[in-house]
């Protein structure tokens, strides 16, 4: 069996994407489960996929010939895009580990004045696969929503904007089964398989 590397110390993102890349037949392990003295890289890209590209490059290597990359930007129309690509840090405002009540706290302060209908919002996906030959394979996804006035359901760890989020798959189950979707239509791994 194959072994890809998910490049992240991120548990909600090992926690989606493990059985979905199990599925395509790859024992799956994160930087958590890799012997890899390496820091992390520095996400300093214009774009997700230019981030998803640094940290899959950063880790890819002769013990590691399959490396998965994504990162994640939020774009909010009403602000202008922001945060943008650095959206857990909000555009250097925060540090990377910031505590999600307060970032969610932010939002809805930078959100208070913005009318409902002006509320949308759209998560960017970036991913990049490097396969054993050191080919790039990229892609993004969008899924566009509407930020609530209010939390709706509790914070989800990883990803404090889901309690606010309106037109977005809410359970684990549903969640799963859309970037389960999103893979199976960028079809990469059937054409690499």
């Amino acid at each position: 069996m194959k072994t890809l590397l998910i490049a992240t110390t991120n548990k909600w993102k090992a926690q989606l994407f493990s059985p979905i890349l199990q599925g395509y037949g790859f024992s799956v392990i994160t930087l958590k489960d890799a012997t890899i003295s390496k820091e992390a890289p520095v996400e300093n890209g214009k774009t997700v996929v230019e981030n998803a590209i640094i940290k899959a490059r950063h880790y890819h290597s002769e013990e590691y010939p399959w490396v998965f990359g994504d990162d994640t930007g939020l774009e909010i129309q009403a602000l202008n895009g922001e945060p943008g690509v650095m959206s857990r840090r909000w555009g250097g405002r925060f540090p990377d580990d910031v505590d999600e009540q307060v970032w969610l706290d932010y939002l809805l302060e930078r959100m208070r004045s913005i009318p409902p209908e002006q509320r949308v919002a759209e998560f960017v996906d970036g991913w990049a696969l490097i396969s054993p030959d050191g080919t790039e394979h990229t892609h993004v996804g969008r899924g566009a929503f509407t930020i609530a006035t209010e939390p709706l359901r509790p914070l989800m760890p990883g990803s404090p904007v889901m309690s606010v989020a309106i037109g977005l798959p809410e359970k684990p189950a549903d969640i799963f089964a859309a970037v389960k979707a999103e893979w199976d239509a960028w079809g990469i791994l059937q054409e690499l398989g």
